[in-house]
């Protein structure tokens, strides 16, 4: 009975190996992410800023503009916004909108 159960583990183990090894891979994407931090005036709010680029090779950029708010005092995420586009430039006009739409 044992060795049916050590028997029984091998197989086990040597099909989830070979399926890992038959799993796709994702492409690989140049990702550049960039974050800054903001108190709003006026309010108890701090902002994080996420920018966020991912360029696939000859393909369109993503552009991911990610907001999230915190309360200052407790640092509890209060709400998150995410605006995304895709380009086929930078993502430094799309950002400086967001941001500027923003006030941030």
């Amino acid at each position: 009975m044992k060795k049916l159960m050590m028997s029984l583990m091998a197989v086990v183990l040597l099909s989830t190996v070979a399926s890992a090894k038959t799993t796709e891979k994702a492409p690989k994407e140049n990702v550049n992410v960039k974050t800054m931090t903001y108190r709003l005036p006026k309010t108890n709010t701090l902002v994080k800023v996420t920018e966020e680029v991912k360029e696939s090779k000859g393909q369109l950029t993503h552009c991911v503009f990610v907001l999230s708010f915190y309360d200052y005092d407790t640092a509890q995420l209060v709400g998150t916004h995410t605006s995304d586009t895709y380009t086929s430039g930078g993502c430094g006009s799309f950002f400086r909108a967001c941001r500027a739409f923003w006030g941030v």
